[in-house]
C-alpha cells in the first residue's frame, strides 16, 4: 500500500511539473510525435506496397516451376551451340517418374491465333494456350462459370475451351456462355468454363485454354513445346530441386550447365522469397529514416531535461539534504523524461493511425481494385508494439544523462546556487 502511495505521489509530482511549462513541453514533445508519426506512415506504406506486390504470386502454388527452353550458347564436344531446346510430352512423363517429389505437371504450348468468331460477333487480340488438366492445380486461376479440364478431356483431345472474361463478353455480349460454341481460325470449340478476373499483372481476360493434344493436332505439325510447368509436394525444398533438375536437363538435352541461355527456370518460391527479402531491406531503411526523425525529438527531450535539472538545482539539493537518495533523484528525472516521450509518442501513434485509416477510406476504390498494386497503408500490431517499445527506450536514453547529472549534485552547492 505504501509502495502504491509513493508511485501515485511521484506521478502527481511529475504531472504538476509538466503543467508548469506547457508550451515548452508541447514543443519538446512535438519532435517525438512527429518522428513516430512519420515512422508509422513510412512503414505502413511499405507494408501496403509489399502486400500488393505479393499478390502477383497468388496465381501460383508455392512450390511451382516454369521451365522454358532457349538456345544453347556454349559449344563443347557433343554440345553444339545454336540448338533450340524443345520438350516433348514424353520428356515430362519421364521427368515425373524420375522425381517422386513432383506432384503435378503440365505442358504449356502457346498458339498465336488470328481470329475468333461466334454466330454474331468476332474477336481479335487474344492469347491461346494448350495445357492439360493439372495446369490449374499449378496456376491457381478460378472459374466464374463452368468447370476445369479433367483427365478424360486430355485423353480424348476434346474440342473444348476455357476462356477469359473479355472474350466471353466480346463473342456473346453478357450471356451465359457455358455450352456455347466459338470458332478459332476455322476450328469450332465448345466453352466449358470462364475464368474469373485476376490482377493487372496476371491478366487472363483475353486468354483461351485448350487441351494440349487438341491444340497440337489442329494447329501444329511439330509435337514439341518450349515450356512446361510442374509443382512439388509441400515438404520438398524448391531450391534443392531447382539445382537437381537443372543438372538433369543439362545431361538429357546435352547443354553446358553454365549455359544461361539454354533453359530458364522460374522458381516461384525463390522469386517470392527474393521479393520478401527486398522488402525487408526497404522496411529496414524506412525504419532507419523514421528513427532518425525520432532521434531529433529524443535529443530535444534530453536538452529540455538538462534545462529542467538546472532550473530545479536548489530543489534537488534540498531533497538530498533531507534524506533523498541519489537513486530517487535519478528516477525522478528519468521518469519525467519517459513520460514526456511516451505521451508524445502515443499522440503521434494515434494521429498516424487516424491518418492511415482516413487515407485508406479516401482511396478505398483504388485499394479494392484488383488492378492496383498498392493495397493501402497498413498499421499492424507489431509496428505499434515496436513503436511503443522504441518510445520507452528512447525516453530512458533521453533522460539518462540529465538524471545522472541531477543525482550527482552536491546538496551544499545546490542549495547555495542561484537559478536563472
Amino acid at each position: 500500500m505504501k509502495r502504491l502511495y509513493h508511485i501515485a505521489y511521484q506521478v502527481e509530482e511529475i504531472w504538476h511539473s509538466l503543467k508548469e511549462h506547457k508550451k515548452r513541453n508541447l514543443l519538446t514533445g512535438f519532435g517525438v510525435s512527429w518522428g513516430i508519426f512519420i515512422l508509422v506512415l513510412l512503414v505502413g506504406a511499405g507494408n501496403g506496397l509489399q502486400k500488393g506486390v505479393m499478390v502477383l504470386f497468388q496465381d501460383y502454388t508455392q512450390n511451382s516451376f516454369w521451365i522454358y527452353g532457349g538456345q544453347t550458347n556454349i559449344s563443347k564436344p557433343g554440345q553444339n551451340s545454336g540448338r533450340h531446346i524443345r520438350f516433348k510430352q514424353q520428356d515430362i512423363s519421364v521427368l515425373k517418374s524420375w522425381y517422386p517429389e513432383i506432384e503435378h505437371t503440365s505442358p504449356e504450348l502457346r498458339y498465336n491465333g488470328k481470329l475468333l468468331h461466334s454466330k454474331s460477333h468476332s474477336y481479335q487480340r487474344f492469347e491461346c494456350y494448350g495445357i492439360n488438366s493439372s495446369y490449374f492445380k499449378i496456376k491457381t486461376y478460378n472459374t466464374s462459370q463452368g468447370r476445369y479440364f479433367n483427365p478424360l478431356d486430355d485423353q480424348q483431345n476434346r474440342n473444348i475451351a476455357i476462356i477469359g472474361k473479355d472474350i466471353a463478353e466480346g463473342l456473346f455480349d453478357k450471356e451465359d456462355v457455358v455450352g456455347r460454341y466459338f470458332c478459332m481460325d476455322g476450328v469450332w470449340f465448345q466453352i466449358i468454363g470462364v475464368l474469373a478476373e485476376k490482377s493487372l499483372f496476371s491478366n487472363n481476360k483475353r486468354n483461351i485454354y485448350i487441351p494440349f493434344g487438341t491444340l497440337q493436332n489442329h494447329f501444329f505439325k511439330d509435337k514439341s513445346m518450349n515450356c512446361f510447368a510442374l509443382s512439388l509436394k509441400a515438404e520438398n525444398s524448391a531450391r534443392r530441386f531447382e539445382e537437381s533438375i537443372k543438372n538433369y536437363l543439362s545431361k538429357n538435352f546435352r547443354f553446358d550447365l553454365e549455359d544461361k541461355n539454354a533453359i530458364y527456370i522460374n522458381n516461384v518460391q525463390s522469386s517470392a522469397s527474393s521479393i520478401k527479402d527486398l522488402f525487408k531491406t526497404i522496411n529496414g531503411f524506412l525504419w532507419l529514416v523514421g528513427f532518425c526523425l525520432l532521434l531529433s525529438g529524443i535529443v530535444g527531450v534530453s536538452n529540455i531535461m538538462l534545462v529542467v535539472v538546472k532550473e530545479r538545482t536548489q530543489e534537488i539539493g534540498i531533497r538530498k539534504a533531507i534524506g533523498a537518495s541519489p537513486k530517487s533523484i535519478l528516477y525522478m528525472i528519468l521518469n519525467e523524461s519517459i513520460i514526456i516521450t511516451f505521451i508524445s509518442g502515443i499522440t503521434g501513434l494515434l494521429a498516424a493511425t487516424l491518418i492511415v485509416n482516413l487515407i485508406n477510406l479516401i482511396i478505398g476504390d483504388m485499394i479494392s481494385d484488383s488492378n492496383s498494386i498498392f493495397k493501402g497503408l497498413d498499421v499492424n500490431i507489431p509496428i505499434a508494439i515496436g513503436a511503443i517499445i522504441t518510445l520507452v527506450i528512447s525516453g530512458a536514453i533521453a533522460g539518462l544523462y540529465p538524471a545522472r547529472k541531477a543525482a550527482s549534485v552536491l546538496p551544499i552547492k545546490a542549495i547555495s546556487s542561484e537559478n536563472p
